[in-house]
């Protein structure tokens, strides 16, 4: 799990900082654009060796946590879904990864690991088009 929270259900901590800093002392915190519970992802170790991204984190009990400010939905077969509050995004570059590749479209996951196209802005209670 992936998040800014320090607390123990996040297994890999990320802040933002300001870009520019010549070095370390001079590193300072903004206000973070990444979520408390960012994100989980899951990968399976045995073929076809799948990993998935699913935004939002889980709690100490294991339940989905998700901000008051979020963009919370039903789906049509009546299961909810949502966005985190700053939301999730992710990039393939086109040519793969490789010295060759180039930038590709980000996307933004859900809660249900579903990919949507950008929000208009990354806080927008509107998701974009499911992709």
């Amino acid at each position: 799990q992936v998040g800014r929270s320090t607390e123990s259900p996040i297994d890999f901590v990320v802040t933002d900082t300001i870009s520019g800093s010549q070095n370390n002392d001079e590193t300072q915190i903004t206000q973070s654009t990444i979520s408390r519970f960012a994100c989980r992802i899951v990968c399976d170790r045995s073929p076809p060796y799948t990993a998935r991204i699913f935004a939002a984190g889980f709690d100490s009990s294991k339940n989905i946590f998700l901000g008051e400010k979020a963009a919370k939905w039903k789906n049509p077969d009546g299961h909810m879904d949502g966005l985190t509050t700053n939301g999730v995004l992710v990039m393939h570059p086109k040519g793969g990864f490789t010295e060759e590749s180039r930038p590709g479209v980000w996307r933004e996951i859900s809660v249900c690991g579903e990919v949507y196209t950008l929000r208009e802005t990354r806080s927008a209670q509107q998701r974009g088009k499911l992709v």
